[in-house]
């Protein structure tokens, strides 16, 4: 997951930093979402649910771990991947 954030921050620094810094926002802004409503979404694959950001082709795909009660987000990634990339075949 963080390898994802990074190649996107990478990406968006190139076309312009202030870009990157407002891609690094979005991803906050949707860990706090998640956080506050993680039933919010429906499941897509495998328990998996997933997040659109608002302003960039990145879904958030995260499971809920009911033992633990704790959210795990297992992939951010661009719109148009590889679908067998992000239905947990990574």
């Amino acid at each position: 997951m963080e390898a994802d954030v990074i190649n996107a921050v990478n990406y968006y620094k190139h076309i312009s930093p202030k870009l990157a810094k407002q891609f690094l926002f979005r991803i906050r802004e949707a860990k706090i979402y998640i956080n506050r409503s993680p039933l919010a979404f429906e499941i897509k694959y495998k328990n998996v649910r997933t997040l659109l950001l608002k302003q960039f082709p990145f879904h958030i795909h995260y499971i809920i771990d009911e033992a633990t009660k704790s959210i795990i987000i297992t992939a951010v990634l661009h719109m148009s991947q590889n679908p067998d990339k992000w239905k947990g075949n990574r």
